[in-house]
Parts: structure tokens; sequence; C-alpha cells
């Protein structure tokens, strides 16, 4: 008989906000897996909240993983359209290893990206250790952005660096808001994982159409030219009209 064996990862979360939370969503991707759990009581200001996530450790390779944590929970606000409460969106990360634990094989500098409806977000990306590697890299966004497909392959030289992009797509995001995203890198084949994580700062575009802010100036240019119209044209009419006959006493 053989058992799959299995990892459990512990999360502890702690609310370092000075509010309570009602409720809280944890969503967990870890080795091509994705486990959902929820904390129902909430977490208090000050206080912490542990889960456990459970993944299938079967034919992983050892070295290190990034566990990546998707956190939600209801804030203050309006409801949507489906009446549903505003929802607060992070992402968060843990390295978790199996057997040894190898050092990172690439770093990555994330640059800043402006998007407005779809974008890319550029990776510079250098070898660590001198070698040359093969990486896919991926992005992990918060609730309003969205990466679409499973990443990109690239190859990173010994020496020097390359430069990656990252598709991204605004799916509701606020306009005029900043967003932190989770870059990870990991080899791809090779007798290890080697993962490397960093954080990249997405900004959403403000509306920059001039016409919002003209909007008031408009309308009111709007009503004055119509009423200066519609005046003229009462002027031409009186001044065109026939005059009766005049009586002379």
């Amino acid at each position: 008989m053989t058992t799959t064996p299995r990892l459990q990862v512990s999360v502890v979360i702690t609310n370092r906000g000075d509010r309570a939370v009602s409720s809280l969503e944890i969503v967990g991707e870890l080795l091509g897996q994705r486990q959902e759990t929820r904390i129902s009581r909430g977490v208090a200001a000050g206080e912490r909240g542990t889960v456990v996530l459970d993944f299938d450790a079967g034919g992983a390779r050892p070295g290190v993983y990034a566990l990546v944590l998707l956190l939600e929970y209801p804030i203050e606000g309006a409801p949507d359209a489906a009446g549903n409460p505003p929802l607060a969106s992070r992402r968060a990360w843990l390295l978790v290893t199996l057997g040894p634990r190898p050092a990172p094989a690439v770093r990555l500098e994330p640059k800043q990206a402006l998007l407005a409806v779809a974008g890319r977000l550029g990776i510079v990306v250098g070898s660590a250790d001198g070698a040359a590697h093969r990486v896919r890299l991926r992005a992990y966004t918060p609730r309003g952005l969205r990466s679409d497909g499973d990443g990109v392959e690239i190859e990173v030289p010994a020496q020097g660096v390359v430069i990656a992009d990252l598709p991204l797509v605004r799916a509701g995001a606020p306009r005029g808001t900043q967003h932190p995203v989770l870059v990870v890198a990991e080899t791809v084949g090779g007798p290890f994982a080697q993962t490397s994580v960093a954080t990249a700062t997405v900004h959403v575009a403000a509306d920059s159409a001039r016409l919002p802010r003209w909007r008031v100036r408009i309308l009111v240019l709007a009503c004055f030219l119509l009423g200066l119209a519609g005046g003229a044209e009462l002027w031409i009419r009186l001044r065109g009209r026939p005059r009766g006959p005049s009586v002379a006493t």
C-alpha cells in the first residue's frame, strides 16, 4: 500500500489594524494546486487567526517553493450592483522548503506599471549565482486586476539581465489607485526547485479625459449659446414682421 505524501502548511494571520475583520477568506496556491478556506468568526484588531492548508506533495522536486496567498475581507462602503459588500483584497506569500534549501537562482527587479485597460508589467531578471537558468515567471494579482495564462518562460543568462513582460488587465480596480502585485520566478528543470519572489506596484491610471473636468463649464456655455441663438432668432422675426397701416388723425 502506498500513500501520497502530503504537505500541510499552517498560516498565521495577524490583524494589525484598529478594526475587527468580520470574516476572512484565504486562498493558497502551491505546487500547482489551489486550496480555499475561511475564518468565519473573523479576526479582532490585534488578534491572530490560524488556518491549515493541505497540498499533495507527490512528485515535487526538493527545494524552495512559494506559497502565494490571497486574503479578502469585507470593508465599509456601498454594496455593488449585485448587493455584495466591498472587499479588501491583499496578496501575501511564504517560502516553503522541501528537503534541501538551495539559494535563489535569479533576482527580480519589477518596474512600476501604469495600467489603463490592458498593459504589461516589466521585470528585469538577472542570475543570482553566476549560472544560466530557465525560469517561469508568474504575476499574482489582487481583486480588480487580472493576469491571464500560466506566465512566461525565459532564459536568464549567466551574465547580464533580460527583461520579461507579464500581461495585466484592469478588471474593476478603481481608477487612480495602486496595487501590489506578486511576481514569482521558479526554475524549470534541474534537481532542485529555486524560487524568487518580488513585489511590483501597479498604478491604475486616473481618468485622463478632459471632458469630465470641463463638463460643468461646457454645460453653462451650451446653455448660454442656446439662449443667445434663441434671442437672435426672435429679434430677426420681430424685425422682419410687416407693420400695420398707420392712422392719421
